[in-house]
C-alpha cells in the first residue's frame, strides 16, 4: 500500500499530466481540410508537420522573432495552416485586423494586405502542387501568428516604443508584461474572436476618443473648399458663413441638421466659440484669421490626432494613477492636483523650450524627431521636498551659453542686476565679481559656478518642488508672471513653472496633515506675518539667531551674506507626479480637446504606425 504522502504526490503528478494533455489537446484542435484545398494532392499532413518542425528548429531568421519560442513551444506545430488552412480561425483574426483603423492603427501595420494576397493566391490554386507548398504554408503561418501577436500586443501595451517615439525624453518605467498574456494568447487560438474581443480597451477616455475617430474616419480623405480669411463681427453677412457651418457640422459643434445661413448669428457664433475652446483659441464675438485657418484643417488632422493619442493611452507604465496625484499636461500648459480624486488645484504652467526640426535636420533620424535638449521630459516621480526661498544654482550650460557673453562685456552688470553670487570651484569660496576678467576665462572650461540669491528677483520665485529624476528638472514658482499671459508657454530650460505655486504648497501641506502651528511657522519663512503670540515669539528668536549667525561670519564671508536663505520642507507623504504629453484629450465638459504638437511627437507615433516595415 502506498504511503499517504506518496499517494498524494502520485495523484498530483497524474493531474498535471492530464492538464498538460488537456492543454495540448485544446491547442491541437483543428478544423478539417477545406474543400478547395483538395486540389493540392501533394500535401500530406504528417509530411508538413515534419517539415514545419524541422524548419522551426533550423530557421535562424524566424528564431529572432519575439513570439517564436513562447507561442510554438518545444514541440512546434502549425496553428493556422494545419490541414492546409484553418479557415474559420484565420477569418476571425482577419476580421479584427481589417478593423484595426478603429484603434487608429493602419491594417498595414499587421501586414493585412500581404496576408490576404497570400491566402487568395493559395485559394486560387496558384501555388505549385509540390513540395514548395510546404514552404508557402510555413511562411503564411508566421505571417498570421505575427499579426495575431502584434495585434494583441498593440491593444494591451501599445504598438510603438514610447522611448523611441518621444525622441528619448521618456523617463517612465514601463509595466512588465503580464505573465498570463502569452498563455492567454496560446490558449485563445481556438476561439480567436473571444480572445481578441477581451483585449479591446475599455478605458472611458479611450472609448470616447475611439467613438470620435469612428465618426470622422469615413471622411478622412474629404477635400473641401477652403474658407477665405475674412474678419467678421457678430450679425454680419458673408458668403463664407455657409462654408463655416459645413465645417462645424462635421467637427460636431453644430448639429447635423443645422441649416446654412449667410449671417454670423448667435447660434453660429456659439458653435464657433465651442470650436475655439476645443482648439485653445480665445472665445470672442467676432471672427478672424486664426479661427478660419484652424477651421480649414482637413478631417485627417483630427483622425491623426485621435490616433496618436489613443496610442498613448495604450501604453502601460509601472506607475498607475491613484486618488492622490499631480498631473501636468505639457501641450495643454496646465497642472491639476487631486486629493482623494477631487481636483483641488488647476493652474497654468510654462514648460521647456521647443525647436522646429526643420531648422535642425540633424534631429530627424529614420523619420523620428529626436527630443530638443530644452524640452521638459515626460516622467513619473514623487514630490518629496518643498524648498522655500530657493536659490538658483545656475546650470553650467546656461552659465556657458547665456551668461558668459554678458560677463565678458561687463563682469559686474548682470551680477548686480540679478543678484548673483560667484563661487570658485577650485577653492570652494565665493569671489568678488569685479576680481574676474571673463575675457581671459576659457569658455569651455569655466572654473566658476553662479548662484542667484533667494527673493522675489529669483528665477525660481519663492518656492520650488523637488522630485527625483535624471534630467535635474523640478516644478517652481517664477519671477516672470507675465509669461502666463501667453498661450504658448515654452520658455524654460526644461523645468515646469507654476502660475499659482502656493495653491500647490497648500495642497501638499494638507496632504501631509500639517497642524496650524506648522502652517504658521512655514508661512513666516516666506514673509507672512505671525498670526499668534507663539508666532511672534518664534519670529523674535529667528531674528536673534540670524544676528548671531552673521556675527560669527568672518570678514571675508560677510560680503556674501544673504539674510534670506533656502528652507527645506521634507514631506513624509510623497505626492505622485505625472508629466504627460497629450495633444488630444477629453475635457471637463466632455468635449474632445485638441492642442498643438509643440514638441513634434505626434508625427513620430504616426510614422511608426504607418511604417510597413
Amino acid at each position: 500500500m502506498l504511503h499517504h504522502s506518496t499517494l498524494s504526490k502520485s495523484i498530483l503528478i497524474c493531474f498535471c499530466i492530464l492538464c498538460l494533455f488537456g492543454c495540448t489537446k485544446l491547442r491541437s484542435k483543428v478544423e478539417p481540410k477545406p474543400n478547395w484545398f483538395k486540389y493540392y494532392s501533394a500535401f500530406n499532413n504528417q509530411d508538413y508537420l515534419n517539415y514545419f518542425t524541422n524548419r522551426m528548429e533550423n530557421d535562424s531568421l524566424f528564431a529572432q522573432t519575439a513570439y517564436a519560442k513562447w507561442f510554438y513551444g518545444s514541440n512546434p506545430a502549425p496553428v493556422w495552416t494545419a490541414n492546409g488552412l484553418q479557415e474559420h480561425k484565420t477569418q476571425e483574426l482577419l476580421d479584427y485586423v481589417s478593423h484595426s483603423y478603429e484603434h487608429g492603427i493602419p491594417t498595414s501595420f499587421f501586414g493585412y494586405d500581404s496576408i490576404l494576397n497570400q491566402i487568395n493566391k493559395l485559394k486560387s490554386h496558384n501555388i505549385p502542387n509540390n513540395d514548395s507548398l510546404y514552404h508557402y504554408l510555413y511562411t503564411l503561418e508566421h505571417s498570421l501568428t505575427n499579426a495575431y501577436v502584434k495585434y494583441a500586443e498593440a491593444l494591451c501595451y501599445g504598438a510603438t516604443d514610447p522611448k523611441v517615439v518621444n525622441g528619448g525624453k521618456w523617463l517612465y518605467e514601463m509595466a512588465p508584461r503580464d505573465t498570463s498574456f502569452n498563455k492567454n494568447l496560446i490558449d485563445g487560438v481556438n476561439d480567436v474572436d473571444a480572445t481578441l474581443k477581451s483585449l479591446q480597451p475599455t478605458d472611458t477616455n479611450y472609448v470616447q476618443l475611439q467613438h470620435e475617430l469612428l465618426r470622422l474616419y469615413p471622411m478622412k480623405d474629404t477635400v473641401w473648399k477652403s474658407i477665405p480669411v475674412r474678419s467678421l463681427k457678430a450679425g454680419q453677412q458673408s458668403d463664407i458663413i455657409p462654408l463655416i457651418c459645413q465645417r462645424l457640422r462635421i467637427t460636431g459643434e453644430l448639429r447635423e441638421d443645422f441649416p446654412d445661413t449667410d449671417r454670423l448669428t448667435p447660434e453660429v457664433l456659439a458653435g464657433i466659440n465651442t470650436f475655439r475652446a476645443a482648439n485653445n483659441i480665445p472665445v470672442c464675438d467676432s471672427l478672424g484669421k486664426e479661427t478660419i485657418e484652424k477651421l480649414n484643417r482637413p478631417v485627417s488632422y483630427y483622425v491623426d490626432k485621435l490616433s496618436a493619442n489613443m496610442e498613448r493611452l495604450r501604453w502601460k507604465t509601472k506607475a498607475m494613477k491613484g486618488e492622490n496625484r499631480i498631473v501636468v499636461n505639457l501641450p495643454d500648459f496646465t497642472l491639476q492636483a487631486f486629493l482623494h480624486n477631487k481636483r483641488e488645484v488647476f493652474t497654468k504652467i510654462c514648460c521647456g523650450k521647443t525647436q522646429n526640426p526643420a531648422n535642425n535636420p540633424s534631429r530627424v533620424r529614420n523619420g523620428i524627431t529626436r527630443a530638443y535638449k530644452a524640452e521638459t521630459p515626460l516622467l513619473y516621480s514623487e514630490i518629496r521636498r518643498i524648498v522655500l526661498n530657493p536659490e538658483w544654482n545656475i546650470p553650467y550650460d546656461i552659465l556657458k551659453n547665456e551668461y558668459y557673453p554678458k560677463l565678458c562685456k561687463s563682469n559686474t552688470a548682470v551680477v548686480n542686476r540679478e543678484k548673483l553670487y560667484i563661487k570658485d570651484t577650485r577653492t570652494g569660496k565665493y569671489v568678488a565679481p569685479e576680481s574676474i576678467d571673463w575675457t581671459k576665462v576659457n569658455r569651455n572650461n569655466i572654473p566658476y559656478r553662479m548662484f542667484q540669491s533667494s527673493g522675489l528677483h529669483n528665477a525660481l520665485g519663492k518656492v520650488k518642488f523637488d522630485f527625483a529624476n535624471t534630467e535635474s528638472v523640478y516644478l517652481h514658482d517664477t519671477n516672470n508672471k507675465g509669461a502666463f499671459k501667453r498661450r504658448v508657454r515654452t520658455f524654460s530650460h526644461g523645468c515646469v513653472r507654476v502660475e499659482n505655486p502656493f495653491d500647490l504648497v497648500d495642497l501638499l501641506y494638507k496632504f501631509n496633515e500639517f497642524d496650524e502651528w506648522e502652517l504658521e511657522r512655514l508661512g513666516m519663512l516666506v514673509g507672512q506675518e505671525p498670526q499668534t503670540k507663539k508666532g511672534e515669539k518664534y519670529l523674535e528668536k529667528m531674528e536673534e539667531k540670524e544676528t548671531e549667525y552673521y556675527e560669527k561670519l568672518s570678514d571675508e564671508e560677510k560680503p556674501f551674506y544673504r539674510k534670506l536663505r533656502p528652507s527645506s520642507v521634507m514631506l513624509s507623504h510623497k505626492m505622485p507626479l505625472f508629466i504627460e504629453y497629450n495633444t488630444c484629450f477629453v475635457g471637463d465638459d466632455g468635449i474632445i480637446q485638441y492642442r498643438e504638437d509643440m514638441y513634434y511627437k505626434d508625427g513620430n507615433i504616426l510614422h511608426v504606425l504607418n511604417d510597413e516595415r
